[in-house]
């Protein structure tokens, strides 16, 4: 009789495990092919081996689309000083203009505005003369703008760099007589100081009027 051996007979489920592996792994390293291939390709293609096909000349569409088209070879002159295409419209245009637009100035882009002269100063409204002043920098104009400032009682902080001014009953403003008041320049408008004992020595750092007087230097 033939003995029976004692060795124990592998488990069918652990072989149906071992092949699911297998087939996993097998599918991994085809797909990891598949993509060192692209990559490859695409470096191929993209890279600096890529403009071998360039300059070869292989592909038509490659090259115009990398050396663009001579434009001799459309019949266009380019040595003309006339408009090359006068109908092209646009790359995208379905079909060409039939002509050249026509524009026309108006006359008053011609017109030479009249000079500012600083005895116009005195008729602008206080908001102007305080745009000048803080938009013009360094400009002549500015200096003359804090000179009429000053004709109306207005008066520079140079420590604050606001404009100030005593209330009165002519401002048609409703303040205190004899209440400070200043330009604000973020609301662009008049408005009560009330900030007197945190400015320390207020009066100290008011300009002399004669500080912001224009003076024009004598010739020799």
């Amino acid at each position: 009789m033939r003995g029976h051996s004692n060795k124990p007979e592998p488990n069918r489920a652990s072989r149906v495990v071992d092949v699911g592996l297998a087939s996993r792994a097998t599918r991994v390293r085809l797909t990891s092919t598949i993509k060192g291939n692209a990559d490859a390709e695409n470096q191929t293609k993209y890279g600096l081996l890529g403009l071998l096909d360039v300059i070869r000349m292989t592909n038509a569409d490659l090259n115009t689309l990398a050396l663009g088209s001579d434009l001799t070879t459309l019949g266009l002159n380019l040595n003309s000083s006339e408009c090359l295409y006068s109908t092209f419209a646009s790359p995208w245009a379905e079909a060409p203009i039939t002509r050249e637009p026509q524009f026309s100035l108006p006359l008053c882009y011609y017109m030479q505005p009249p000079p500012l002269k600083t005895s116009h100063l005195s008729k602008f409204q206080l908001e102007t003369l305080f745009y000048i002043f803080y938009a013009m920098p360094k400009d002549v104009l500015q200096a003359y703008a804090a000179q009429e400032l000053y004709n109306r009682e207005w008066q520079y902080h140079q420590d604050l760099k606001l404009w100030f001014k005593r209330s009165s009953s002519a401002d048609g403003l409703n303040f205190s007589n004899n209440q400070y008041i200043f330009f604000d320049i973020k609301t662009w408008e008049c408005r009560v100081f009330s900030n007197m004992h945190a400015a320390g020595n207020f009066s100290s750092g008011l300009l002399h009027e004669d500080s912001v007087r224009v003076k024009f230097m004598n010739s020799s």
